[in-house]
């Protein structure tokens, strides 16, 4: 009887493995991913005629494939002057390794005090950081806003 236990988990167990081997290469170079998570955070610009110009860092997003998170994460409100403005966010996708099938995408859009949209997106397949930016020069005083989205892909 244990002969014959013996050769039936000699025989399934290989074979389970390599089907399960089988399925994972199949997923990882499936050519239509899905996505999985997807998160977004917002946040106010003030344009005002005596403020300075210059670089604002609005906050940071990133992708955990380990944990299935997805984060966007915003700085607080920005006061700003007419004229050129730059606008960041640091981007981060920690995939790790060859086998994490998750690519992560970014994308920073700031809008001016009359609605005008500005911006970036990148698209990172592996792990690394990326800092997205976003300038231009403002001409009208008053409100704007901006997003920060992170979707993880897979």
């Amino acid at each position: 009887m244990k002969t014959e236990l013996r050769k039936w988990a000699g025989v399934v167990v290989p074979a389970v493995l390599l089907i399960a081997v089988v399925c994972m290469a199949a997923t990882l170079f499936w050519p239509d991913r899905e996505v999985h998570v997807i998160d977004a955070a917002n946040g106010r610009i003030v344009f005002c005629e005596n403020a300075t110009t210059g670089t604002h860092p609005l906050g940071r997003a990133w992708i955990d494939s380990d944990l299935n998170e997805t984060v966007a994460s915003p700085n607080a409100d920005v006061m700003t002057g007419l004229g050129w403005n730059t606008f960041t966010v640091t981007c981060t996708n920690r995939n790790y390794g060859l086998f994490a099938p998750a690519r992560a995408s970014f994308t920073l859009t700031v809008r001016d005090a009359a609605g005008r949209p500005y911006s970036e997106s990148v698209t990172l397949d592996r792990g690394g950081t990326k800092t997205l930016s976003v300038s231009f020069a403002a001409e009208e005083t008053g409100e704007g806003e901006f997003q920060i989205s992170a979707t993880s892909i897979r």
